[in-house]
């Protein structure tokens, strides 16, 4: 399985549980309660070894919700939803419950703030778009050829 397959398998059962949606892979329809993993990067050198390196794989959940221009606790909905899955994130990294990347040895999955952000608001379809950003920092050594 490549990285991009196995953060996929890894988030979207939590994404399932918390939302019911399916979630999609670089790609957001803009429909409420729609939830999309978006690749930020993948392989970035954080720190190079001789015949290794720390990297990153950087990803955000994109979470497309309803939005209220009422006093109603619509956006806080939304809002809460986004901060479950952070907090998940974060008892994932404490139990050291990683994904499984072949061939490194994963060391920390965090998020890369300490809540959701709005991202956009379609104000015509009455929807708004929350980014959660997140990374793995894993070691992988050099394939020998």
């Amino acid at each position: 399985m490549t990285k991009h397959e196995v953060m996929v398998s890894y988030v979207q059962d939590k994404i399932k549980e918390l939302c019911d949606s399916i979630l999609t892979f670089n790609f957001a329809d803009g429909k409420a309660t729609s939830v999309s993993f978006l690749t930020n990067y993948a392989g970035k050198i954080v720190k190079k070894y001789v015949r290794a390196a720390d990297k990153e794989y950087g990803f955000t959940i994109l979470l497309t919700w309803y939005y209220s221009e009422e006093t109603d606790d619509i956006n806080m909905q939304a809002m809460n939803l986004g901060q479950k899955f952070m907090e998940w994130i974060d008892e994932q990294n404490a139990i050291k419950n990683y994904p499984d990347f072949e061939g490194c040895q994963v060391k920390k999955i965090e998020n890369l703030q300490n809540m959701p952000n709005l991202a956009t608001v379609d104000w015509e379809n009455k929807v708004a778009q929350y980014q959660i950003p997140c990374r793995v920092l894993y070691f992988e050594k050099e394939r020998r050829r």
